[in-house]
C-alpha cells in the first residue's frame, strides 16, 4: 500500500484532463470541459470533467469521481493500481513494503520474462511487416483470411521465420539470456546437441496480454499442410502464464464488455479477431481450453452478463456443458447463441457486416436453460431412461445456481417444458444442493498467491470429497463488498428509511465541503472565546443525542470525521477525495459535485463560506435531520401505543408527549423553511 501523504501528493499533481484526455475527447466548456461517455453509448455528450473540482461525473450513467476513480473504472483497475499508474506518469515516488530478498528475485525474473516477451512481440511483427518471406507467407494469410491492417496492430499478430533459430539467434545478439529464452517457452533445447530452436519457427504468430496488457504467452498456428505437425502451438506455462487463468482478446475487450455489459465467449484466436473486426468488440476466448473457474472470474469482474457462441455441433455443445454450469455456479447471467450449420464465429461474421450480425445476435440468444432443455429434449423424446437422464442433467445445472429466485423460475419453466411435476425438480435440486454443500465443506480451500494483476492463484489441488461425512447446508454464496454495501442500501430503503438516508446525505455533504471551515465562535464556562467548525458541530450534536446514521458510507463519513475533529484546518475536501476506501473516496466526489439548490431562508444570497452563512445552513441541515429522527420515532411510540398493555401505557405516553414537545421545537427553529444542497 502507498501511504496517504504519497497519495494526496499524486491527486494534487494529477491533471483531470490530461489523464481523461487520453481516453475521451474533450472539448472545452466554460470553465468545464465535456466529451463522450466512455462508460455508455450515446450521441451527445454528457460526460463532463472539472479541471477546479478535480473530478468528472456522467449526466446519463451517473458514473464519475476523480481521477483515481476514472482510472478504476476505465482501466478495470484496483485504487492503488490506478495510484501507481498515476505517480509513474507524473514521476511521483512512492514505496510500498519493503520485499524480501525471495520476493525481490521472483519479481526480477518475472520482470525479465515479460521483457523478453515483449522483444519476442515487437521481432515477430517486424518479421512480418518487413520481411520478403514475412509477407509472402504470414501477411498473405492473414490477408486470406481478411483481417484489415489496424486489426493486425490491434491484436499484434506477427510471424515467426521458417528457420529452427532465428529468433533464438536474434534474442542472443541482443543480450537475452538462453535461461529466459526457454523460460518463456519461446525456445528448446535440442536434446542429442543443446542447441536452442524456436518453438514457433514457420508459424504465423497470435499474443496473448495480461488484462493489465503484458505480453504473457504466444499462439502459433503453422503454415504448411503437414498432418504430422500440430496445427497450433502454444506457449507452456510458467511463472507469467497460466492458461487456465488467461483469455484471448480480454486486454483488448474490456472496455466494449464494460459499456456493454455483455461479454461473448467463443474457442479460438480467429473467432476473436473476425468478431472484433465486424464490430462485436466485447469478446474472448479460452483458446481451446475447457473453461476454468479463473476464467469465468476474469470474466465477472467486468460483467454478469456472458453469451457463449456455438457451432452446429452437438457433439461439441454437449461436451462443453459443464462449462456452462461452471458459469452459473459463478453467478452469471448465461445465454447461448447457436450459429447455422457449417458455420463458426470466424467465418459467420467474415461474411456478415457488423450490423447484419449484431441483429442475428439479439434475435438467437437463448437463456442457457432453456437451450439445454430444447437441446437434450431431442434426443430424449419418449426413451424413459433418456428422460430420467435429461432430468438429471437439467437440475443438476438449476442446482449450482446461488440465487434462490432464479432458480425457482427455472424450475417453474422446466416443469412446464418436460411437463414432470415440479416438485420432483425441488426435490431433486435440494438433494444435489446437499451433496454440493457436502464436498463444499469437506474439500479445502487451495491456498492462493497473487499473480501480476492481482489475481488469486490457485497454489494446491483440493482433495477429493468423503462420501461417508454427513450432509451440511448449502453455503451462502459469496458476494463483493460493493454488493453487500447496495444490498444494505435497498435493504435500509425498503423499510422506509429512505428520507432519513437523505437527510444523512446533506450532512455528509456539509462534512466533505466544509468540515474543518469555522461556523461560529461561543463562550465556554470560563468565559473562553471558542470556535466551532462544521465538522465539530455535526459530530457534537449527533453524539450528544446518542444519534447514529443508518446509512454505511454516510456514517463512515461521521466516523472520520470524529477522528479529526479537532485537527486544524484540517482540509476535509482533499482528505475524503483521497481517501483509500473506494467508497468514501467515490461518494465524496460526488458529493463534491452535487450543486446547491438553495430554500426561501437563501434565496437573496449565494452559497458562501463565512461564519453566518455556514452557521446557518449547517444548524437548519441538523435540526431538519433531527425532525425526521423524531418523526420516525413519534410512528414507532404511535403503533407501540396500540399494542401496548396497562402496564407500559403511561411511560410510553410519557416518552410520546416529550417527542410532540421535541417536534414543536425542531419547527420553531425551521419554521417553514426546508434546505437542501
Amino acid at each position: 500500500m502507498i501511504d496517504q501523504l504519497t497519495i494526496e501528493k499524486i491527486l494534487d499533481a494529477a491533471n483531470i484532463v490530461d489523464v481523461v484526455s487520453e481516453f475521451v475527447t474533450l472539448r472545452r466548456r466554460g470553465v468545464n470541459f465535456v466529451g463522450l461517455c466512455p462508460f455508455h453509448n450515446e450521441k451527445t455528450p454528457s460526460f463532463y470533467v472539472s479541471p477546479s473540482k478535480g473530478i468528472c461525473k456522467c449526466f446519463s450513467c451517473g458514473k464519475g469521481g476523480n481521477v483515481i476513480h476514472f482510472l478504476m473504472e476505465h482501466e478495470q483497475m484496483s485504487y492503488w493500481d490506478a495510484a501507481k499508474w498515476l505517480a509513474r506518469k507524473y514521476g511521483i515516488p512512492y514505496s510500498e513494503r519493503e520485499l524480501t530478498d525471495s520476493e525481490k528475485a521472483l519479481q526480477n525474473e518475472r520482470e525479465s520474462m515479460f521483457i523478453t516477451n515483449q522483444f519476442a512481440l515487437d521481432f515477430f511483427k517486424d518479421t512480418l511487416l518487413n520481411t520478403e518471406k514475412g509477407r509472402a507467407i504470414g501477411l498473405a494469410y492473414f490477408r486470406k483470411r481478411g483481417f484489415r491492417d489496424d486489426i493486425l496492430d490491434k491484436f499484434f499478430l506477427g510471424y515467426c521465420p521458417d528457420e529452427p533459430d532465428a529468433l533464438a539467434r536474434a534474442a542472443l545478439a541482443k543480450g537475452f539470456t538462453k535461461e529466459n529464452l526457454i523460460k518463456t517457452g519461446l525456445c528448446y533445447e535440442r536434446e542429442n546437441d543443446g542447441q536452442l530452436r524456436d518453438r514457433f519457427h514457420g508459424r504465423v504468430i497470435f499474443p496473448v496480454h495480461s488484462i493489465s496488457g503484458k505480453v504473457v504467452a504466444f499462439g502459433g498456428r503453422i503454415m504448411s499442410s503437414d498432418a504430422k505437425v500440430a496445427k497450433y502451438v502454444n506457449s507452456p506455462e510458467s511463472i507469467i502464464y497460466s492458461k487456465s487463468r488467461e483469455l484471448y482478446g480480454l486486454y483488448q475487450a474490456k472496455q466494449a464488455i464494460v459499456r456493454k455489459d455483455r461479454c461473448f465467449l467463443v474457442e479460438g484466436y480467429a473467432d476473436v479477431i473476425s468478431m472484433f473486426q465486424s464490430g462485436v468488440e466485447n469478446v474472448v476466448a479460452s483458446s481451446g481450453t475447457s473453461l476454468t473457474p479463473g476464467q469465468i472470474r476474469l470474466i465477472h469482474r467486468f460483467t454478469n452478463n456472458i453469451t457463449v457462441l456455438y457451432d452446429g455441433d452437438k457433439a461439441g455443445i454437449k461436451a462443453s456443458l459443464r462449462g456452462i454450469d461452471m458459469l452459473l455456479a459463478e453467478g452469471m447471467n448465461v445465454k447461448v447463441l447457436l450459429l447455422p450449420d457449417g458455420e463458426d464465429p470466424d467465418s459467420f461474421a467474415q461474411g456478415r457486416g457488423a450490423t447484419a450480425f449484431q441483429q442475428y445476435i439479439d434475435t438467437h440468444q437463448v437463456d442457457f436453460i432453456k437451450f439445454k432443455v430444447n437441446l437434450l429434449m431431442e434426443d430424449a423424446q419418449d426413451d424413459p431412461y433418456s428422460r430420467s437422464e435429461l432430468i438429471k442433467s437439467i437440475t443438476q445445472s438449476i442446482s449450482v445456481i446461488q440465487d434462490p429466485i432464479v432458480r425457482s423460475v427455472y424450475i417453474t419453466e422446466c416443469s412446464q417444458i418436460m411437463k414432470i411435476d415440479e416438485r420432483l425438480l425441488i426435490n431433486d435440486v435440494n438433494r444435489r444442493q446437499r451433496e454440493q454443500a457436502q464436498a463444499a465443506v469437506q474439500t479445502p480451500r487451495p491456498s492462493q498467491s497473487t499473480d501480476e494483476n492481482g489475481q488469486n492463484q490457485e497454489t494446491s489441488a483440493p482433495e477429493p470429497a468423503d462420501p461417508e461425512a454427513p450432509a451440511e447446508p448449502a453455503p451462502e454464496p459469496q458476494i463483493s463488498a460493493e454488493e453487500k454495501l447496495r444490498q444494505d442500501i435497498r435493504a435500509l430503503k425498503r423499510e422506509g428509511l429512505g428520507p432519513m438516508m437523505e437527510k444523512e446525505r446533506l450532512l455528509s455533504q456539509l462534512i466533505v465541503r466544509y468540515g474543518g471551515k469555522l461556523m461560529c465562535t461561543f463562550q465556554d464556562e470560563e468565559g473562553n472565546d471558542q470556535d466551532m467548525t462544521v465538522g465539530q458541530f455535526i459530530v457534537g450534536s449527533l453524539q450528544n443525542d446518542g444519534l447514529e446514521f443508518r446509512h454505511p458510507v454516510y456514517k463512515r463519513f461521521v466516523e472520520l470525521m470524529a477522528e479529526h475533529v479537532d485537527e486544524k484546518d484540517f482540509n476535509t475536501e482533499k482528505f475524503f477525495m483521497s481517501h483509500p476506501e473506494t467508497f468514501v473516496s467515490l461518494t465524496a466526489a460526488s458529493l463534491m459535485e452535487e450543486r446547491y439548490q438553495l430554500s426561501n431562508l437563501f434565496k437573496d444570497s449565494k452559497p458562501s463560506e463565512d461564519e453566518n452563512y455556514l452557521f446557518k445552513l449547517t444548524r437548519h441541515i441538523m435540526a431538519d435531520y433531527q425532525m425526521e429522527v423524531v418523526r420516525l420515532e413519534i410512528k414507532k411510540i404511535e403503533k407501540e401505543i396500540q399494542e401496548a398493555s396497562s402496564d407500559t401505557l403511561a411511560s410510553l405516553q410519557t416518552r410520546y408527549q416529550q417527542l410532540l414537545a421535541a417536534r414543536a421545537e425542531l419547527s420553531r427553529t425551521l419554521g417553514d423553511r426546508v434546505i437542501t444542497l
